[in-house]
Formats: C-alpha cells, structure tokens, sequence
C-alpha cells in the first residue's frame, strides 16, 4: 500500500461567496464527528484559512478568489461542458500518523466530506484526488445515488436468495410433521403394542440453577420513591442516605490519617502552629507586672550609651565623612588654641 501524505479535493463555484467557508467549515465539524473523529482544536486566524485538529486528520479549508476561470467539466453520461469559475474551496486532509493510516479509508471519508458540501453548498464542480478530470456536481452526487441502489438491489437479492433457500427446508419439515401425524392417528394391531418410553432421569437441582432460577432482586428505594419497570431506581433513592455517605467519609479520612506521610506532615504542621502561636502570644500579651516595666526600662537606659558610641565610632570609620573630619578637628585646634593665646594670628 502505498504512503500518501495528502488527501485534497476542491469545489468550484460560479459565484463570489462570502459565507462559503464558514458554512463549509460547519458541515465539515459535522461530517467528521459523525465518523467518530472529533474535532480538539479549530483556527481561523485566517479570513480565508480554517484549520481543524483531529484524533487522526488535519484538516484544511482554503476559500480562494480569482478571475473568471473557464473550466471544463464532465457530467454522467455526456461530454464535458465548458463552467466559468470566479471562486473555490480546497479540501485537505493530512494523517498525523501516516504509516498507520488506511489509505482507502482516508479517500472514502474525503468523498463523504465533499458530498457534504456538495449538499450544502451552492458548488458547481467538484475535483477529488489527483483524478484528470473535473466533475460537474450532478455527476459527482450521482456516484453515491447509484452506490446506494447497487447497496440496495444486493440486499434484496441476498433477502430473496435465503427465502428460496428456507422453503426447501420448510417443504421438507411438513413432510416429516405429516409422516408422524399419520402413524399417531392409525389403529395399533393386537399384536403391537406402544413401547412404553424409558423412564426420565430425575433431575437434581443444582445450587448455579437455583441461582439462575431466582429473579435477581429489585432495590428498594428510601424516601417513598418507587422504581421504574426495569428495575432501576429514580429521584432521591438513586443516592445513599446522608448518614450513610458521612460514615464513609469519616472511615476514609480517618484511612488517610492514618498514613506515614499524613502524620509527618501533620506533625510539622503542629509544631510550625505552636511556635507562630508562642511568637503571637509574646508579642501581643501586655506586661503583668510594674517591675517587669522597671526592669525594662533601665536595660533601655544602660543599653543607650553603648549605642550612642557604636553609631559614633561607625560614622567616624566611614570613608565618606574622613575628610569633612580632619578639617572640623583641625579647625577646633587652632580656635583652642588661638583662645588661649598660644598662637596669635
């Protein structure tokens, strides 16, 4: 078999459609979920651009326009007709997975999304794969008219031929049925009596019979509710009761409560809860007693000098004030000294 990477088909049109490819884009969601293939993403980023994102495909849809293209097309049964074309729709569809991609199932799903549009869209021509040729829309809608009377014609010919085949059969049961009608109604001789049958086995009752042999039995719903005909429940007796469904909670976290991992991280919890508790309580209790104040503020008090010198020594050290330092010093040397009348100016 071999590897086709794209699958194009496009449909031509007489005239300018605007709503050509978002009509078309619909039709084409529809037809691949009916298929069973989703559509997971769709981008129109494009005004004349559509692409869609499938389980298997990539689909494709680009509206085109262009002068009047004279184009031949070939209809059912006649010769090809000259179509003036003023627009078109391409159709492709690319596998995301091409070595396991059947290739005629990707043509027939081609077709069947072409014929969608065909149906829902005003086109003139259709052109699919890399056929010679271009169809006009008639002849393309009439491959599937004719398939689906061909479809038709073998099953009722395949419904005929098993019918002819059945009337042998039944011909020959009617005989067989008539043959022991005719022994049970003729006189027995003297001489011939009727065997009497052997006698029946007792059937012993086996527990799978009994079980099969007994219907299973039906929910009784809470609430007043009654079940429907085949058994099944509706409204609130589809639900457990509320204390029924708190029990299996409180079994099921008191399960994960129970676990390494719960309980280490547990642990760490309590002990981060306790210190941010401790800091809290520290922080926001008012002191209880005076002499606690007292004791306050006198370590306050004797802590001020040591801080006073600390803030002086730092300022001195610092390279930015060194300078503005040794004037402010040398000035208030010569002023003491010039007070005191050991340096006249």
């Amino acid at each position: 078999m071999t590897q086709v990477d794209q699958y194009k088909g496009k449909l031509g049109f007489e005239i300018r459609d605007p709503d050509a490819l978002s009509n078309g884009s619909t039709a084409v969601v529809d037809t691949l979920e009916e298929y069973g293939h989703s559509v997971r993403q769709f981008q129109s980023r494009n005004p004349n651009l559509i692409r869609l994102d499938c389980d298997h495909y990539r689909v494709e849809l680009r509206y085109r326009r262009h002068p009047i293209k004279p184009t031949q097309a070939s209809a059912a049964g006649a010769d090809s007709t000259e179509t003036p074309l003023r627009s078109s729709l391409g159709v492709t569809l690319t596998p995301n997975h091409p070595d396991h991609c059947d290739v005629e199932l990707s043509e027939l799903l081609l077709a069947m999304v072409l014929r969608r549009l065909a149906e829902d869209l005003d086109v003139a021509t259709v052109d699919w794969l890399h056929v010679p040729f271009t169809l006009t829309r008639a002849a393309f809608l009439g491959v599937f008219e004719d398939a689906e009377t061909q479809a038709e014609s073998h099953a009722l010919a395949a419904a005929d031929h098993a019918a002819s085949d059945a009337y042998p059969v039944t011909e020959i049961a009617a005989d067989i049925a008539g043959i022991h009608a005719a022994k049970s109604s003729a006189p027995l001789s003297p001489q011939t009596t009727p065997e009497a049958p052997p006698p029946a086995a007792p059937q012993v009752a086996t527990p799978i019979d009994s079980a099969l042999d007994t219907p299973p039995p039906l929910p009784q719903p809470t609430n007043g509710a009654k079940p429907v005909a085949d058994g099944r429940l509706r409204g609130r007796a589809c639900f457990e009761p509320v204390e029924v469904t708190i029990a299996q909670l409180e079994e099921h976290y008191a399960a994960m409560l129970q676990s390494p991992d719960t309980r280490a991280t547990g642990r760490h919890a309590l002990e981060a809860r306790n210190r941010a508790r401790a800091r809290a309580k520290a922080v926001m209790t008012p002191p209880r007693s005076s002499g606690t104040a007292v004791a306050r503020l006198g370590g306050l008090l004797a802590a001020m000098p040591q801080r006073m010198i600390a803030t002086t020594s730092h300022l001195l050290r610092s390279p930015q004030l060194r300078g503005h330092l040794h004037i402010v010093c040398g000035a208030t040397a010569l002023l003491a000294l010039q007070s005191s009348a050991a340096v006249a100016f």
